[in-house]
């Protein structure tokens, strides 16, 4: 994809240009093994051999299982991301992809119908594309390929998908933990939570005809003899309460008063993260890649300057990619290179900063939010998101760092930090936080040394470096917010998590086969899969409709399908609409066009310094009804944002993002030659103001 950006920018979007984009790339790697024929024979002659191996035989069928799953299970879900029903319209299967994926075919739309290469901001016309675009310019050259918006998007979820369960196995497997621990960390990544699921038990108790009061640990204390019925009723609703779950038990688009638990921030990392967010699909696929390449290098007889390198390409396409994957594997390699010392690490550093400089400059210079709009970043936070109320939050300075360390050290020795990250994620913080310890006191004389040593030889020793690289980015994480929405850290702490996921499986599967530590990694193991299960059980085709998906959610009609390609037919590519700013707005996620401002959630998430232009939009859109038009400030507005399209929908009932109604009686008076119209929307040609 990157390629193929470079030959756009010289001979434009097209198929020839997507093409050989394609070519050139694998004509690039296909010279550099023949360049070295001999070793790379050998290395695919050795590892075959390794693979069909009599011994090998157990791993060769966890190898085709675990894909043979993976494919079955992610071909299902994206299947559901994106789909058109029979009567035409464009629907999403979940909520969040019909958040998210809106603006992702919103810029992917503005690559492939409107050729927009150079990238420029089809969501804030006039400003360079500063968001990551590389996994939705990918969608872009399948859609100029001729596949749909739909199979666009969803396909490389899939293949991604499908990739990172095993580049994890393999990753575990090469570290020493095994391909079963490798499985179990992988679907902890997917499925993992918290402490969530106890509210079904609440809720069945409750189900049964038992008291509120009854249904809770301290009512059960206080009456033990009660203890029997209560647990007999629970079990008996509770198959049912599980075939149609009435809330979200991991919190997930549930309002604080419906959650299980105070505070749920973890969601189930499937739904929150892996199916909505494309660009952490390839950031996390694209690490565990980096991660593969320098442990092969590293523990190579050979110097592995290329693997290295390699690894360097694959970082130093992150600004463009996923930024927080940057980040985080920033944090993780300065603490490898530490352990596993190497002058490879000078090869990764200087190919990532020589391919990621220009743009991670373009990046640091340009806005960071205003303080007006209450979205400036980074900014300090100790202890993330663990107080219920809104924490305070400080720009980043040396002073409000050191600040902040400070207030994570308090936050640490406080119940409710320990009772947000346990009912969040279970026993993945206390774990962490125990083998870190350990780590540090291995060293030490006497028995407190030795206490320590029996905790860190329950893992191998790769898997503890690693492990632990991971929980720097948590701590990070804990005191630097690096965006303008602070939950979006999880972006950050999704790589945390598959550390902690793999010191967790390591326990669990070292422990399983002796039955009281078994009953010890079931007990772990439940703390932070439960809820994930729970959540998952609830997509099942017979769970009831009304409990299941809760969609469709209609990302485009058939009316608005048609509007988008009136737009496309008879206005330039470059040209400028004035919206209302809605998230599925069809002139911007099918026409590809610019709007003047786009989604307000979006943008100020990203750190948009808006300046004056909500206002000036709100006032473009209202019109002039009591003003002549001498005197109406609409007409000079229209000529400051160069503006070449007014979009007007009559739907006066949804006052949208900006809060105001849209003077539909006054745009339809004024003249205004008519370019496109649906049966709610109707777009004008301003361009002769």
């Amino acid at each position: 994809a990157a390629v193929t950006y470079l030959l756009a920018l010289i001979a434009g979007l097209s198929v020839a240009t997507v093409l050989g984009g394609s070519l050139l790339t694998a004509g690039a790697f296909g010279a550099l093994s023949w360049s070295r024929r001999g070793a790379v024979a050998a290395t695919w002659r050795d590892g075959w051999a390794a693979l069909m191996a009599p011994a090998a035989l157990r791993h060769r069928i966890w190898v085709a299982a675990t894909a043979a799953v993976s494919i079955l299970l992610f071909a299902a879900l994206f299947a559901h991301t994106l789909k058109t029903d029979s009567l035409g319209n464009l629907n999403a299967g979940f909520e969040t992809v019909w958040a998210d994926w809106s603006q992702h075919l919103s810029t992917a739309s503005s690559f492939a119908v409107a050729h927009n290469v150079p990238a420029q901001n089809p969501l804030f016309s006039g400003q360079d594309l500063r968001y990551p675009y590389l996994p939705d310019f990918q969608s872009a050259t399948l859609m100029i390929l001729g596949a749909s918006p739909a199979v666009a998007l969803a396909l490389p979820g899939v293949v991604l998908s499908v990739c990172i369960v095993l580049l994890i196995a393999a990753l575990a497997a090469r570290l020493g933990a095994g391909w079963g621990a490798g499985v179990l960390t992988a679907a902890i990544c997917l499925v993992g939570g918290g402490l969530g699921f106890t509210g079904i038990l609440a809720d069945s108790c409750l189900h049964h005809g038992f008291s509120a009061a009854q249904c809770t640990w301290s009512g059960l204390a206080a009456h033990p003899g009660d203890i029997p019925a209560i647990v007999a009723g629970t079990l008996h609703d509770l198959p049912g309460l599980i075939a149609a779950q009435p809330r979200a038990y991991d919190g997930l688009l549930t309002s604080s008063a419906m959650q299980p638990l105070p505070n749920q921030q973890w969601y189930t990392p499937l739904f929150a993260w892996w199916l909505p967010q494309r660009s952490i699909l390839y950031g996390f696929s694209g690490a565990l890649v980096v991660l593969i390449l320098v442990i092969g290098a590293v523990r190579s007889t050979r110097r592995g300057w290329e693997s290295f390198a390699l690894a360097g390409v694959v970082l130093g396409l992150m600004p463009l990619i996923h930024i927080h994957t940057l980040i985080a594997m920033a944090i993780v390699c300065a603490v490898l290179a530490v352990r596993w010392r190497h002058r490879g690490w000078l090869v990764t550093l200087a190919v990532t900063a020589a391919i990621a400089g220009p743009r991670l400059a373009t990046l640091i210079g340009g806005p960071h939010g205003a303080v007006v709009d209450g979205n400036v970043f980074p900014t300090i936070e100790p202890g993330w998101m663990y107080l219920t109320s809104a924490p305070p939050r400080a720009a980043l300075s040396a002073v409000s760092l050191a600040g902040g360390v400070g207030g994570l050290l308090r936050a640490l020795l406080t119940p409710q930090y320990w009772a947000f990250w346990i009912e969040n994620t279970g026993v993945a913080v206390p774990l962490c936080v125990v083998v870190a310890a350990a780590a540090a006191g291995a060293a030490l004389p006497g028995r407190a040394g030795a206490a320590a040593r029996r905790v860190t030889a329950l893992f191998p020793r790769d898997v503890l470096h690693v492990g632990l690289a991971f929980v720097v980015v948590f701590a990070v994480a804990n005191v630097v917010v690096f965006q303008s929405w602070d939950w979006d850290n999880t972006k950050l702490l999704a790589y945390w998590y598959l550390g902690a996921a793999l010191l967790i499986s390591t326990l669990v599967v070292r422990w399983w086969r002796r039955w009281w530590r078994g009953v010890a990694a079931a007990a772990i193991a439940s703390t932070v899969l439960l809820t994930g299960i729970l959540v998952l059980l609830r997509f099942l085709p017979w769970t009831p409709a009304g409990d299941a998906i809760g969609g469709p959610y209609t990302a485009a009609t058939t009316a608005d399908a048609t509007l988008a390609a009136q737009v496309a037919a008879v206005t330039p590519a470059n040209a400028v609409f004035l919206t209302e700013g809605k998230p599925n707005d069809p002139v911007l996620t099918l026409a590809g066009r610019t709007a003047v401002m786009g989604y307000y959630g979006w943008l100020w998430s990203y750190g948009t310094d808006f300046g004056s232009r909500p206002q000036d939009v709100r006032t473009m859109l209202e019109g002039c009804p009591t003003l002549s038009r001498a005197a109406c400030p609409v007409f000079g507005l229209l000529r400051t944002y160069r503006v070449d399209y007014v979009e007007i929908d009559n739907r006066l009932g949804d006052a949208g993002i900006l809060d105001s109604r849209v003077g539909v009686s006054w745009w339809s008076s004024q003249g205004f030659p008519v370019v496109a119209r649906s049966d709610q929307i109707t777009v004008y040609d301003v361009r002769a103001r």
